[in-house]
């Protein structure tokens, strides 16, 4: 059998994945929960980030595309509040691209995993959020402490999201299905 053969053996993969409507409207719902209960989250300074758990978790599952059409959607919004002037939609979006084409290189259904992928899209979010605000000027002075407050809000938002998915396997089936065709 010669090598060119193989390719008569691929397949297409068709994934049905978490609709984006639903998820559009459960993060409007985390957006405006963690600026209503931030206050009352308050842990070394950071609060955990509701949006981030949302975007990776989708991005994951969903893919690339619609991962940074989420953290677009959700950066806009974030924005809109903040009046940041666009940081965290360039932030979030990115932050859904890279997520969700990283989770194509790996098993994404350890929790463990996925936690600390959320961890690190914090890291990922907030020093690309930086970085376009020091280009809109922000003062530079004060790296070291939105470097301690960022790491600090990556291990509690990567411990909420393993907290979330521990209830959600528990009450919440997942329908998530991936189809080959030969």
């Amino acid at each position: 059998m010669s090598s060119f053969s193989r390719n008569k053996f691929r397949s297409i993969e068709v994934v049905s994945g978490p609709a984006l409507v639903p998820t559009l409207g459960l993060t409007v719902l985390a957006v405006f929960a963690q600026t209503l209960f931030a206050r009352f989250a308050l842990f070394h300074g950071t609060v955990p980030s509701l949006v981030t758990i949302a975007v990776v978790l989708y991005s994951v599952k969903a893919g690339a595309g619609r991962g940074a059409l989420l953290g677009v959607f959700a950066g806009s919004l974030e924005d809109s509040l903040a009046g940041s002037g666009g940081a965290w939609t360039i932030a979030t979006t990115l932050m859904g691209l890279a997520a969700g084409t990283v989770a194509r290189g790996f098993f994404s259904d350890g929790f463990v995993m996925l936690g600390g992928l959320v961890a690190l899209g914090i890291v990922l979010r907030d020093t690309v959020f930086w970085v376009v605000m020091s280009l809109e000027g922000y003062p530079r002075g004060l790296a070291r402490t939105h470097v301690h407050s960022t790491l600090w809000q990556a291990a509690i938002t990567g411990l909420c999201a393993l907290l979330y998915l521990v209830l959600r396997t528990r009450f919440i089936a997942d329908r998530t299905a991936v189809e080959r065709f030969p």
